[in-house]
């Protein structure tokens, strides 16, 4: 399989990336650092077999052109695209939505909203000139079921559409050879999960109460998201790692079990 994985240089990204390869698989990811893709795409050459493609280019999602730019990069490295990820994702400023200021929402709309719509856009079109289609997967996140937080307005409100606009492109692929699929990975100990230090108030203190409980390192999450995409062939499938039973007996067990320490080795 070839893959693309966009917001591919940190993170869950660069978690999948690495699983994929250790499958057999050619990846090529994206980030707007050209700086940060070629850290990246020099550690995971260094594990990856012989022959197997590992690339990588800079791109801002938010940018028509340069999505396209990328479609037909990954293209003529790979010779196709058969999965792409839509994975960049930005949370911004954790702050209330009154303090927060405009430039730094409109960032994260632009990347997480428009960036997502070009990166559908262009891997339909693009799939479409396949014979043998292709998958796309949308990265939710807190937000996407409905869930409200304080000082997580902007991200999650875009996660919350992103569900409803892959239920629509969904419906557009149906009899298609082309699958939209859904891919929620839960809570995971990244730095969009993690404030930085200036921000870590008395709120962040009681949250990492319970994201102990829930929130899982980019380690353990990657393979089973992976082995999932692998798995999904149909068209609206749902990749999904914290479902609500595991919820329920993560909530119960840590009643029982010595608390998690997620965040202690980030200085968190």
């Amino acid at each position: 399989m070839n893959v693309v994985i966009t917001g591919g240089s940190k993170g869950i990204g660069k978690g999948m990336s690495a699983e994929f390869l250790k499958r057999g698989h050619n990846v090529t990811i994206c980030s707007r650092s050209q700086k940060d893709i070629d850290l990246t795409v020099d550690e995971l050459t260094k594990t990856s077999a012989e022959g197997q493609i590992i690339c990588g280019t800079s791109c801002d999602v938010a940018d028509h052109k340069q999505t396209k730019n990328l479609w037909d990069f990954a293209n003529e490295k790979m010779g196709s695209v058969d999965i792409w990820v839509n994975n960049a994702g930005r949370d911004g400023l954790k702050v209330k939505f009154v303090d927060l200021p405009p430039e730094d929402f409109r960032m994260t709309v632009d990347t997480n909203v428009t960036g997502m719509m070009n990166c559908c856009q262009v891997a339909i079109q693009g799939m479409k000139q396949q014979s043998s289609g292709g998958r796309i997967f949308n990265m939710e996140g807190f937000g996407s079921d409905g869930m409200t937080r304080s000082r997580l307005g902007v991200y999650g409100s875009t996660k919350y559409g992103l569900r409803y606009f892959t239920k629509t492109l969904v419906k557009e692929c149906e009899g298609s050879n082309i699958r939209m699929c859904y891919l929620s990975p839960g809570m995971v100990v990244t730095d969009l999960l993690v404030p930085p230090p200036e921000q870590r108030d008395e709120d962040w203190e009681k949250s990492k109460k319970v994201l102990n409980i829930l929130a899982d390192t980019v380690e353990t999450v990657t393979p089973y998201l992976v082995d999932g995409v692998l798995a999904a062939e149909n068209n609206g499938d749902a990749v999904r790692w914290l479902t609500g039973g595991k919820v329920m007996r993560r909530f119960l067990l840590s009643k029982f079990k010595k608390p998690r320490d997620l965040f202690s080795h980030l200085g968190a």
